[in-house]
């Protein structure tokens, strides 16, 4: 009887294929460890990111992909993050001298925009990818405070208008006790004249002007009800406009910050744009020598 083997295989040993994509690997971890050692920041972006580079700092049209060498220092990214921070921190001091940073966990840096009280915070810086990350919600916020100053107006003047007239309304209820306390004086001497009740022979006319007092004498007590609410929603509406106010205010300092560094918002987003290349290519420059590894197009 044939004896029937273990294991069929048209597979060849790879052997000497499997040692070349170690050695690439070893190459790749050596060079990461020589930048480090060099302190050679720009040596480390090209190897975080070889086409990045390659395109935006070398004007390449397409640069080799190197994410698959890169995925080997995955577990190190919070310290290399915290490594390449230092440097472009003090970059970034000088071209937005206006955005403060906080390490509230290793290599995770929170962005704040400006030094005044009730700075907002403003997203994240990613140091690995010279990349600031803003909060959508409030650059929105920014953008359109822009917008609105062209035309004389604030982020939030509609509001605190809307919010300005309530007030005024209830204060007219309050302001309106006196005028009230006749009318219902009054209303109520015309009702007793009429008999609370209707009388079985009475108008039309007599009782229509029955309903129409006791009517307005229910929106005078409901007046009165909340004329005793008034301080306290006034008190309230203060608030807000005061908070609106506040953050007007902020909108009003970023906006100032921005246009002494850049002139305009415009120029601000094409610098924001530009921060990988404008940081990287002025890093000083070394020879890179090939990391290996495959090109994962």
């Amino acid at each position: 009887m044939e004896q029937t083997p273990y294991l069929k295989t048209t597979i060849d040993d790879e052997r000497d294929t499997f040692n070349q994509k170690l050695t690439d690997k070893l190459t790749y971890i050596h060079a990461v460890q020589q930048a480090i050692n060099d302190d050679d920041d720009r040596k480390l972006y090209q190897l975080l990111d070889n086409k990045k580079y390659v395109e935006t700092i070398e004007g390449q049209t397409e640069g080799r992909d190197n994410r698959q060498d890169a995925r080997m220092v995955d577990d190190i990214l919070e310290e290399l993050s915290h490594h390449l921070a230092m440097r472009l921190i003090a970059y970034l001091s000088e071209k937005f001298p206006f955005f403060y940073y906080e390490e509230d966990a290793r290599g995770v840096y929170q962005l704040y925009f400006g030094n005044w009280w009730d700075r907002r915070h403003f997203g994240l810086l990613d140091p690995l990818t010279v990349n600031f990350i803003f909060d959508d919600e409030e650059y929105q916020m920014l953008s359109r405070a822009v917008e609105l100053a062209e035309s004389g107006r604030r982020y939030h003047t509609d509001v605190i208008e809307d919010t300005t007239r309530s007030n005024e309304a209830l204060q007219r209820i309050v302001d309106q006790q006196s005028s009230r306390n006749e009318e219902r004086v009054s209303l109520t001497n015309e009702l007793e004249q009429l008999g609370e009740k209707p009388g079985m022979f009475e108008s039309q006319e007599v009782k229509n002007r029955r309903e129409q007092i006791k009517t307005r004498l229910a929106q005078i007590q409901s007046a009165d009800e909340k004329a005793v609410e008034v301080p306290k929603l006034i008190a309230e509406n203060n608030a807000v406009i005061l908070n609106y106010s506040k953050e007007d205010t902020i909108l009003i300092y970023e906006q100032r910050a921005i246009n002494e560094q850049f002139e305009n918002f415009a120029a601000f987003k094409v610098a924001v744009a530009n921060l990988y290349h404008d940081y990287v290519s002025q890093l000083p420059a070394s020879i890179l020598p090939e990391a290996g590894g495959q090109n994962n197009d």
